[in-house]
């Protein structure tokens, strides 16, 4: 097996083992790269693996866009339209191989990976407080 194809192995059973908040977390990284990917094919004209990894970054946007995971609210619906936003982005960035549109995305898209790791951080802190405190721990994080 090469060391692409354990990398994936790799991946893919880190994503099928992860819970909710470590799979958002994996689907942002993911994303990031995937851009690097398509402005890296631009700039040597390989149209094709751009086209391929920026189609893979608006699959994962959707996904995003329909997690589960998000509950109602203004936070919600806030996300939802900027998801909305990067994904219609991400088509004209793909349809004229717009190195700077990539480049907003990605962007956008790195705020809301350091923003999401820093909140399920204090989320994971609150959690190991109040485990501390109780005698009888509920909060069972492994993150």
């Amino acid at each position: 097996m090469t060391n692409f194809q354990n990398s994936n192995v790799y991946f893919e059973n880190s994503v099928k083992t992860a819970s909710p908040t470590k799979l958002v977390e994996l689907l942002y990284k993911n994303s990031i790269e995937r851009i690097d990917k398509a402005i890296k094919a631009i700039d040597n004209n390989n149209l094709i693996e751009a086209n391929n990894e920026i189609i893979r970054v608006e699959e994962i946007i959707l996904e995003l866009n329909v997690f589960k995971y998000w509950k109602g609210g203004e936070v919600a619906k806030n996300l939802r339209l900027l998801y909305n936003y990067i994904y219609e982005q991400l088509i004209q960035a793909n349809l004229k191989k717009d190195i700077d549109t990539l480049t907003e995305v990605k962007s956008l898209i790195k705020d809301l990976y350091e923003t999401w790791r820093e909140v399920v951080k204090q989320d994971v802190q609150t959690a190991r407080q109040l485990n501390a405190t109780s005698l009888d721990p509920k909060f069972d994080i492994k993150y």
